[in-house]
């Protein structure tokens, strides 16, 4: 007897596991396409130094110094963080989605400024791709993008072009300090100078702040300087490097001894602190390796050694 087409026999469900298989392609396609997402955010690249992360080598000695000290100068005085990142190119750490989208995601991950206030901000510089980055924290106002493009324009680009690399880097971080991130510290707004008077303005608040910061400066090293005991300035400061012993051989440093004296009147102090980098060396004395020393500054202060802040992406690019 022929079987009915319509009766149910064992295996008539064989034709349902088309289906899982399908439903089970569609899960694994999804985790691949989460899969690139998940590696490009942990390529992003580390910061080395809160300030200039110079991984590309475009800044001279004297350049990165000017920078760092004026980066340090705004963040002990108006609690601003600002740090400047160059690369040699996005792609081999996940950048493949633009440079605003790049940008934004590092300056997130490491937290660049304060996370209550959010006025950080970082200059990206991609050399590879001929491409920057001014990026700027959630807390500035639409203004400050606009004079952030002025800066990019004006300042950084034409050096790029010219290949004046550093000389590009330092003007420009120079004039976001200056124009964008002091008038902010001290609770003025921030204005975008009009087209026609730029070249004017920008060179007359460029030194007006310079003076300020060199000001600032000055005033707190004659008070550190000055003998508590005593009163009396010059006091002679001796650094030292600490040396851990390393079991197999060699050593350690990752803390320095700072001493004090005055040679007026014999006063002393001596205390410990924590070098940026945490060095290891060999029996020979060469260096084995470095690594960004934990609770360095402000690192207990947010899990990436700055404040916690964050972008929403506003800012000013540039490509030459």
């Amino acid at each position: 007897m022929k079987a009915s087409p319509f009766s149910t026999v064992p295996g008539a469900d064989r034709p349902q596991r088309p289906i899982r298989t399908a439903a089970w392609l569609f899960v694994a396609l999804w985790l691949a396409l989460l899969a690139p997402a998940q590696a490009q955010a942990q390529a992003l690249p580390d910061w080395q130094h809160l300030r200039v992360n110079d991984f590309a080598g475009l800044l001279a000695p004297g350049d990165a110094q000017a920078l760092d000290e004026a980066l340090t100068a705004l963040r002990k005085q108006a609690g601003i963080e600002g740090t400047v990142v160059t690369l040699a190119d996005r792609a081999r750490y996940g950048g493949t989605d633009g440079l605003e989208a790049f940008a934004t995601r590092l300056f997130n991950h490491w937290g660049v400024g304060d996370a209550t206030r959010n006025h950080g901000f970082m200059v990206l510089v991609l050399a590879g791709d001929r491409e920057a980055r001014i990026e700027l924290g959630r807390g500035y106002e639409n203004d400050a993008d606009i004079l952030a493009q002025e800066i990019m324009r004006n300042t950084m680009l034409p050096a790029f072009r010219d290949s004046r690399m550093s000389q590009g880097i330092r003007d420009g971080t120079l004039a976001v300090i200056d124009l964008i991130a002091w008038p902010v510290a001290a609770g003025q707004p921030v204005k975008a100078p009009e087209p026609d008077l730029a070249d004017r303005i920008i060179p007359l608040l460029f030194g007006g702040a310079w003076l300020l910061i060199l000001g600032g400066i000055a005033r707190q090293l004659w008070r550190r300087n000055r003998c508590p005991q005593c009163g009396r300035r010059g006091l002679d400061t001796q650094i030292a490097p600490q040396e851990t012993p390393l079991p197999e051989g060699g050593h350690m440093v990752s803390h320095e001894s700072v001493t004090r004296r005055c040679p007026a009147c014999g006063w002393s102090d001596s205390r410990q602190r924590l070098c940026p980098q945490t060095v290891w060396y060999g029996p020979t004395g060469t260096v084995l390796r470095s690594e960004p020393t934990p609770g360095y500054r402000g690192a207990a202060r947010g899990a990436s050694g700055f404040g916690g802040g964050s972008s929403r992406g506003g800012g000013a690019s540039g490509r030459w």
